[in-house]
């Protein structure tokens, strides 16, 4: 039975749908996370398509709808230009059926509350080592201790820690894109009626949209950078000077978020990286999500890849049957080539979010609101990204997703997930 014994390192989205999904196979699914509590802050996310289809078959697709920002319009500023609002509703239907735009610490809460009950957790804990044996893993805790396990899974992010243990540090395998974001939400001070507003100058953009549910506006600052920042990821005195450098001196409500940046709540600030690895696991220690792959934070794609990883993950292993070999080999194949597809979002995407000249600010204004307005077999022809990148997010957002077939720990008998 020690075999159905498995670690989770990281208790964010694809930490917690894989144990939800390890725990309904039989498994016995920890989550050790290096934080006291949840970790509840940052930016919205998008569920697209297929993810949605899976959240759907755990029984959470009615609370997350209710948890959706309802953010469904846009409104870009930019210095001496009249502003503009366009549809951003019409923008997702480009790219999926089924779509859900959400808070991550909304998402999370959900997810944590549909497994707490039935799946261990150890907080304000890490890893130290990973020692394997004959019959598994023997991990050693960072406050001390240690504990046997038949497989540890890396859901810890871009920087994470079983990645650097079992594979090398980050650096071999971070790829810079060439810029950065970070964030918080702040009190309400203004009234956003739904609404997501985006300042923009050359290189750097400023978003702000409603939090709904308390109250308060989150706040996302991106800009580029042509080398990484020598600033270390805890480091986050260091990261809100840099962002107060860097936006000081501009108009709108630029200066007011920089007051109120040091009081916001839920800061984060991340290199627009992406994490390339050949495999994403190595013996019993496997990766999923940001950890070993990812478009790159803020710029579509991620967590959608990181809940069909977790799922795919945790059905190969189901259905291997004992077999962790041949389950992690499948789902190493299974994700592969989407893996592939996704490396090619985040730089485009990159240069929509952050134009490089004024010219193509001004014809960003005036073009988008004209190309959102025109019949839909018209606007075909004119695609918002290029084809290539609306090919790999249509390749997330669409791809197929096996019911498993799996053992019944109970009674002995093969059967489909219900």
């Amino acid at each position: 039975m020690r075999e159905r014994d498995i670690l989770i390192s990281g208790s964010g989205v694809a930490g917690l749908v894989l144990a939800w999904w390890l725990e309904r196979y039989g498994f016995r699914p920890t989550i050790i996370e290096r934080s006291a509590e949840l970790r509840t802050g940052g930016h919205a996310v998008d569920l697209w398509g297929s993810a949605v289809d899976i959240l759907e078959w755990m029984g959470l697709l009615a609370q997350l709808e209710r948890q959706r920002t309802r953010n469904d319009r846009g409104v870009m500023i930019a210095p001496g230009l009249r502003p503009r609002e366009i549809d951003l509703a019409r923008i997702s239907r480009e790219f999926a059926s089924r779509q859900i735009e959400i808070m991550r610490g909304e998402l999370v809460s959900v997810l944590e509350q549909s497994i707490s009950a039935r799946v261990d957790f150890i907080f304000d804990n890490s890893i130290s080592s990973i020692d394997g044996h004959a019959d598994g893993l023997t991990v050693t805790f960072e406050r001390g201790g240690s504990r046997d396990f038949a497989l540890v899974v890396g859901a810890d992010g871009q920087h994470s820690n079983v990645r650097r243990i079992a594979f090398g540090e980050e650096a071999r395998f971070s790829h810079y894109l060439g810029g950065y974001i970070g964030g918080c939400t702040i009190p309400a001070y203004r009234e956003l009626q739904g609404r997501v507003y985006r300042y923009v100058v050359p290189n750097k953009t400023v978003v702000l949209y409603p939090v709904r549910q308390c109250n308060e506006i989150a706040v996302a600052f991106l800009f580029r950078s042509p080398k990484p920042l020598n600033l270390h990821h805890d480091d986050l005195g260091g990261q809100m000077r840099v962002l107060q450098e860097t936006f000081s001196g501009e108009s709108w409500d630029v200066p007011h978020l920089l007051d109120r940046l040091d009081r916001g709540k839920g800061f984060y600030f991340e290199a627009l990286s992406q994490i390339t690895m050949p495999n994403w696991f190595r013996g019993r220690i496997a990766l999923v999500g940001d950890a070993g792959y990812g478009p790159a934070p803020a710029v579509g794609g991620g967590t959608s890849l990181a809940v069909l990883g977790a799922y795919i993950l945790a059905g190969e292993l189901a259905e291997a049957m004992g077999d962790h070999r041949r389950g992690l080999l499948n789902y190493q194949n299974a994700l592969g080539e989407l893996v592939t597809q996704s490396r090619s979002i985040g730089p485009a995407v990159l240069q929509n979010l952050l134009p490089s000249s004024w010219a193509r600010i001004w014809i960003g204004m005036l073009s988008l609101p004209l190309i959102l307005n025109l019949p839909s077999a018209m606007r075909r022809r004119i695609p918002l990204l290029p084809r290539r990148v609306r090919r790999a997010i249509q390749a997330v957002s669409q791809t197929p997703v096996k019911r498993y077939r799996t053992m019944d720990p109970h009674n002995g008998k093969s059967t489909f997930f219900e």
